[in-house]
């Protein structure tokens, strides 16, 4: 009786590692501006958890017939400003943050609007 109970909550403690459930992504909002004096791209990575915002990965791509080009990558500084410079910039740009886990937080991706930069 004893290994048939012991056996029974070994079964359960197992299948309940498991059967974890998935965290929810913690919302990321990223916005992108063109600055034409500077030659630079620059915005903010901003989340209700700031582990989301700080140190976040940051593509800047553009727009082309055959699809997006990555013109760059940066990181956002710990406020969740960045910066990043596009020399002789022309045409449709947006940028981006990949969804990725910070600090053992899941911090979900954004892609804002396209830009058009002449």
């Amino acid at each position: 009786m004893r290994r048939g109970v012991l056996a029974l909550l070994v079964t359960i403690a197992i299948g309940m590692l498991g059967a974890q459930p998935a965290s929810a992504a913690v919302a990321s909002r990223i916005t992108v501006r063109w600055n034409a004096t500077t030659e630079h791209f620059h915005g903010r990575v901003a989340s209700s958890n700031a582990e989301c915002a700080a140190d976040r990965i940051v593509k800047v791509f553009k727009v082309t017939p055959d699809g997006p080009a990555l013109q760059g990558k940066t990181h956002a500084n710990t406020d969740g400003t960045w910066r990043l410079e596009v020399m002789h910039a022309h045409g449709h740009y947006f940028a981006r943050t990949p969804r990725q886990t910070v600090m053992g937080v899941v911090c979900g991706g954004d892609r804002p609007r396209t830009i058009d930069v002449m």
